[in-house]
């Protein structure tokens, strides 16, 4: 025994001493052993590493700062029988992700049952990491385009669900983050499942603490109700140490009832009860108004600054990246851990049109999780509506030949005389009395098909 633990020890002297960073994790991915190296290398002693737990995910908490932890967690394909490469990452001290390879050494019992991994942190990227001939949309390159894009918008702005690098994507963050700066009234707009209420949300939760929210379904309001909820919110906040005004939030403000519009309209003039109104809609309040459907006063109020949120049919390109945000979402705090997704399983994702939008692919990507059997969702373990829109896709239906009337008949009328005369050897006149017409009639039909 004293043997053995000699052993052991001089193991552990020689790890602690090579100058290239190692760790090791269990089989439940909970960081068991770190070098100096390791430490130095990503800041955080012995105390801030062993015994924590890592996932792979963005490492990116709610409130948009970096547990630095979950940089070091390796793929879940490093835990099975072979050596694997991989990126791993930690947080320098301006903030930013720092990536390097790595090689993960898997550790198995006799029965061949993992029982942790050993990873070695490399100086240099190896020449697979070269970006010539790179997939952008394989699980690592995904977890990596992931965690940079959120590395460049979480100290802005914590919009997770709203990822993707479309232009249309990035002018909604530059535009929420403009709305979190300032106190304007604020009009959300897109259709139902984009994010509306995720981003009034964060528009307005923009420091610790923030002013009290009231969120008011707006279908549900008649005018004495408004102005009752609003009058009691104002009092209850009048009593409060807020340094930022209160806000109401309007949801689905487009479908407020008229005598409702009137009275909202008149309280946001009379600037009695100092709130801010952020509000969601499917559409424009201004367009609404120009065809008589909202008031145009009311409109102007609440549209001091307006966000699109477009469909995610018209930015089908940012579904891999959300996809891949929404399954790493599905990683943290989980045991159950997955890379990504296979690539057919990636292509039914980006031809599906989601006409629920970011909610209907959040659910999706969820369902796979749950399904998965393995490290990637394959395309059989997505819902099956997705895989009956991509059969669909593969087999569309054969357009039918139009059918053009005249020449139709003409050729039928062909046929029955060509007929008619073979069954009487040519005889013209039994031919007519065959098919009814008189004899005449019958030699101008020949003569039109040009029939001997």
């Amino acid at each position: 025994m004293a043997r053995t633990r000699s052993h052991i020890a001089g193991l552990s002297r020689l790890l602690a001493s090579s100058p290239q960073p190692m760790y090791a994790l269990d089989a439940q991915r909970t960081i068991v052993y770190a070098n100096d190296a390791c430490s130095a290398w990503t800041g955080l002693g012995p105390a801030a590493l062993l015994g924590r737990g890592c996932d792979y995910a963005p490492g990116y908490r709610s409130d948009g700062s970096a547990d630095p932890v979950h940089g070091l967690c390796p793929p879940p394909e490093a835990f099975q029988d072979r050596p694997a490469e991989f990126p791993v990452a930690r947080l320098d001290a301006a903030g930013h992700w720092q990536t390097r390879p790595a090689l993960g050494l898997p550790l198995a019992d006799g029965s061949g049952a993992c029982l942790g991994l050993l990873v070695v942190v490399r100086e240099q990227p190896s020449a697979a990491g070269s970006p010539c001939g790179r997939d952008e949309t394989s699980p690592p390159e995904l977890h990596q385009r992931l965690r940079a894009v959120l590395q460049e918008s979480f100290p802005r702005v914590p919009l997770s669900q709203i990822v993707g690098d479309s232009p249309a994507i990035a002018q909604v963050r530059e535009q929420v983050l403009l709305a979190r700066r300032v106190d304007a009234r604020v009009l959300v707009v897109g259709p139902p499942g984009s994010g509306r209420e995720y981003v009034a949300r964060t528009i307005h939760y923009r420091d610790v603490p923030s002013p009290p929210l009231a969120p008011l379904a707006c279908h549900l309001l008649d005018a004495e109700l408004l102005e009752s909820t609003i009058k009691s919110f104002a009092a209850s906040c009048g009593q409060l140490p807020i340094e930022r005004p209160a806000a109401l939030l309007l949801l689905e403000v487009d479908q407020l009832p008229p005598d409702a519009q009137k009275t909202l309209a008149e309280i946001l003039s009379s600037g009695e009860f100092g709130v801010r109104t952020v509000a969601t809609a499917r559409r424009s309040l201004t367009e609404l108004a120009a065809h008589d459907r909202f008031r145009k006063d009311l409109a102007c109020a609440l549209s001091t600054l307006v966000i699109h949120l477009p469909p995610l049919a018209d930015r089908l390109a940012d579904v891999p990246l959300l996809a891949q945000f929404f399954l790493e979402r599905c990683n943290a705090g989980s045991s159950k851990q997955l890379s990504g997704f296979a690539p057919d399983a990636l292509d039914q994702l980006t031809a599906y049109p989601w006409p629920e939008n970011v909610d209907e692919l959040a659910e999706a990507v969820q369902a796979g999780h749950a399904a998965a059997a393995g490290p990637l969702v394959q395309p059989t373990e997505l819902p099956e509506k997705l895989r009956v829109t991509a059969g669909a896709d593969a087999h569309p239906p054969h357009a039918d030949d139009a059918i053009v009337l005249p020449q139709f008949l003409a050729e039928i009328e062909k046929e029955l005389l060509q007929r008619a005369l073979r069954r009487t050897k040519g005889n013209k006149a039994k031919a007519a009395r065959l098919l009814g017409v008189s004899r005449e009639r019958l030699l101008r039909r020949l003569q039109h098909f040009e029939i001997e």
